[in-house]
């Protein structure tokens, strides 16, 4: 007699999120245009190396130029913003996958694993940011494939080693998931290889970083770029992106909700529907926890571990909590198994359908119009309104939107507050001859209307709701 083979194995089960998750990601395009994201897109499309090696995220500028190399030798022509949204669509889509295959060495089972996966895949912060060029989506993926490492029977440090630091020159915030990896390693005492195999991948990155893209002059600029994020003001001096303690504890214990679904901001049903839809996985974290197994106290150390940092490293940004929703997700699934096993799978797939509805009306569907990103307007309205040849004064998401989208050259406003700065600046160019101007938009900066009245402002183009001015000097 012919044994019938189950419906699931786990490859299948890989492969199968895999291409669903990936689908997700690609049926809708996000217009959203992060700063960073577009920013990375010119250096791509540059060749920038000197700036694709980002002192805090080493690795992401680098495949983001070999993907999009990879594309256009297929013949593409495009827009580098295009080849990193697919990216990190892909990125987001193998992350789902390798962790359906972690829920499933660690028990849930293959359905379970499947709907486990699917739920990282249509929680808010994952969703969205593999719609976006960013660099979070690279480290979330190795990150995953370290903690099915070490969850396994039998870690191998090497190989855990090597993902963690994969994951670091993703993002150099994921140091903070060593103590939930040492914890596991105690007991093998693996710990010795693991951290000398991460140690020594990340500085062999950063030493060839330096040498061949970076090239810094002076330990000034070394510092300037280790620092990365942290010295980006005008000064470039050391700046800690800190709140409050009050305030940083109340805005990290929100985004632990908001990372499964956007509720700030919604009114009515749709408020208490997104708070509801954001407390049941929550709840079943806490329930996951109360066990106090192996696995439930490695993924307690790893949120530990990513709030140590991110309660004092703004705590109100959504992206950094990515990794988040691995361990909680996992603890959810974990806070399930004392239903049947039907029970687990109906609410596992009714928690999926109801939030990925949700997070797609509110958040994903809304970021794919048009019409929802002022800048992207104001940019596509530069290019239309204004010279090829001229340049334009701008401020915030501009100052990368506008060179981008608009292929102007740009004046940017957050480098000439000191008095008289800006003006000497407007003067150096209409010595050349070069025509500047600015959107109505942009003169809603704080002062800058009246500043640019004193030394000569006249109407250029007008349309309905957009306005572009010619910045001369009055005569």
């Amino acid at each position: 007699m012919v044994q019938r083979k189950a419906a699931w194995t786990g490859d299948r089960a890989f492969w199968a999120v895999f291409a669903g998750v990936l689908l997700l990601n690609l049926s809708t395009r996000s217009l959203f245009y992060n700063f960073d994201g577009v920013a990375c897109a010119i250096a791509v499309e540059l060749s920038d190396f000197k700036h694709l090696v980002h002192g805090n995220h080493l690795g992401y500028g680098v495949v983001a130029w070999a993907f999009d190399k990879l594309w256009r030798l297929f013949g593409y022509q495009g827009q580098a913003i295009l080849t990193l949204q697919a990216l990190d669509s892909i990125l987001g889509a193998f992350g789902a996958a390798f962790f359906a295959d972690l829920l499933r060495r660690q028990g849930r089972g293959e359905r379970e694993a499947v709907l486990g996966a699917a739920a990282l895949a249509v929680a808010h912060a994952w969703w969205f940011w593999s719609l976006e060029a960013q660099v979070y989506m690279l480290g979330a993926l190795f990150i995953v494939l370290g903690a099915r490492e070490a969850l396994s029977d039998h870690p191998k440090p090497f190989w855990l080693g090597l993902w963690h630091a994969l994951a670091v020159l993703g993002h150099v915030g994921h140091l903070m998931a060593f103590p939930a990896f040492a914890y596991l390693l105690l007991r093998k005492k693996g710990i010795r290889e693991y951290a000398l195999t991460m140690a020594s991948v990340v500085a062999a990155a950063y030493v060839m970083a330096g040498v061949f893209a970076v090239k810094p002059a002076n330990l000034q600029e070394l510092r300037l770029w280790l620092l990365g994020s942290a010295a980006l003001g005008v000064d470039r001096g050391f700046n800690w992106h800190s709140t409050p303690l009050g305030y940083s504890l109340w805005a990290w214990s929100r985004m632990t909700f908001r990372i499964f679904t956007e509720f700030v901001g919604r009114t009515g049903v749709a408020w208490s529907l997104g708070v509801v839809l954001a407390a049941v996985p929550v709840l079943a974290a806490l329930r996951g926890a109360a066990e106090k197994t192996r696995e439930s106290l490695f993924w307690l150390i790893w949120l530990a571990g990513y709030a140590l940092l991110f309660i004092a490293w703004e705590p109100y940004t959504i992206v950094y909590r990515v990794t988040d929703l691995i361990a909680l997700v996992a603890l959810a699934t974990m806070g399930l198994q004392g239903f049947s096993a039907k029970a687990r799978t109906a609410l596992l797939a009714a928690w999926v359908l109801a939030a990925g509805a949700y997070n797609y009306a509110t958040v994903v569907l809304p970021s794919s119009r048009f019409e929802n990103n002022p800048d992207l307007v104001e940019a596509e309205w530069t290019k239309i309104s204004t010279p090829p040849d001229g340049w334009v004064l701008v401020n915030g998401r501009g100052g990368v939107y506008v060179p981008y989208f608009a292929g102007r050259r740009t004046v940017n406003l957050r480098y000439f507050d000191a008095p008289g700065s800006l003006e000497t600046r407007l003067d150096l160019i209409a010595a050349t001859g070069d025509a500047l101007f600015v959107t109505g938009r942009t003169l809603e900066q704080e002062g800058l209307l009246a500043r640019l009245r004193t030394y000569g402002l006249k109407p250029h183009t007008a349309a309905p709701a957009l306005e572009t001015f010619r910045v001369a000097r009055a005569k």
